[in-house]
């Protein structure tokens, strides 16, 4: 039911490409209670496997900083772009070497700073991460994303005041930081303040309209309200940005149940299907859906391929 949506609240930094930051999601689940049933929505935020074209890209760029150093080994700007690809990479111990390097050759290169406090924030080095990040607000008080870097911290040491108070300097900053944002939204939500957890989520759709997660809380945001009608058009409009997300014709599906709107549920769920053959929860909210409306027929059958696909040997 609507009423047991979830909001799944953990943070994952992710770098970029040519970013400091990149998108925030999660994959554990929250602490709430359990449902009452197994029709919980829960976000699922995995991000694209990098493409071979990507790959590509990053090794050459690597390699072409490489020979900029080569020809001047003090080029701080070169570290720090390696600092960048490595991270991509997933090879944090060169990352880091590489932003060190590029401050040791220019102290007062904040992005370095930050690039540091990032690596040893994935490194579980929050200590450490939260005397550079502050280095780097030493360095240049009115750079927002020192501040959502230090906001990243304190959200990993359970800190979520000093989280919040980060991540609004960041905002204040940069209105445009999303992912300030999305997050200080997170914490909203933590704390029911779902209002406010709206006004900020709303406002990162504005900035970025790409970012699937948004709207996905924010449509279980609008939930907890009990505004289904808000939740059902947020959904429908991620489905404009990616009409292949079979989550979001499930919760849309599950809110017109909710609403009674038996018929709308129902192409919903089986859009969901059709996106996501593997979706196997869609058949048991389909199962008691039609059960509800007496199609005993059509609830059996559901019954099921809910029972034959979600068999470990499926």
């Amino acid at each position: 039911m609507i009423g047991h949506f979830k909001i799944h609240t953990c943070f994952l930094l992710s770098a970029l490409l040519f970013l400091l930051y990149g998108n925030l999601g999660c994959g554990k689940k929250g602490d709430d209670t359990q449902p009452t049933t197994q029709h919980a929505a829960s976000i699922r935020l995995e991000g694209d496997a990098p493409s071979i074209h990507k790959k590509t890209m990053v090794d050459e760029g690597i390699e072409r900083n490489k020979k900029l150093l080569e020809a001047n080994p003090n080029d701080a700007v070169a570290y720090y772009n390696l600092g960048l690809l490595y991270d991509e990479k997933g090879m944090l111990d060169e990352s880091l070497a590489a932003y060190k390097k590029a401050s040791e050759l220019n102290p007062s290169m904040v992005e370095s700073l930050v690039g540091q406090g990032n690596i040893l924030n994935k490194k579980g080095k929050s200590d450490e991460a939260i005397s550079v990040f502050k280095k780097a607000i030493d360095v240049n008080s009115h750079y927002a994303e020192a501040y959502e870097g230090l906001g990243l911290v304190y959200v990993h040491k359970k800190q979520e005041e000093d989280a919040a108070n980060a991540f609004n300097k960041a905002i204040d900053l940069n209105p445009g930081l999303v992912n300030s944002r999305y997050n200080l939204g997170i914490l909203y939500a933590k704390k029911a303040q779902f209002n406010e957890a709206i006004a900020e989520w709303t406002k990162a759709i504005e900035v970025n309209p790409q970012k699937t997660e948004i709207y996905y809380n924010l449509g279980i945001a609008y939930t907890k309200l009990g505004k289904l009608d808000d939740a059902i058009s947020v959904w429908q409009k991620a489905l404009t940005v990616r009409p292949d997300m079979a989550d979001f014709y499930y919760t849309i599906g599950l809110a017109y149940n909710e609403k009674g709107d038996f018929d709308n549920a129902e192409a919903s769920l089986k859009k969901a299907l059709e996106v996501d053959p593997d979706m196997v929860d869609v058949h048991k909210v389909l199962e008691e859906l039609y059960r509800s409306k007496g199609m005993l027929g059509d609830a059996d059958r559901e019954a099921e391929l809910y029972k034959s696909r979600s068999s470990p040997h499926h």
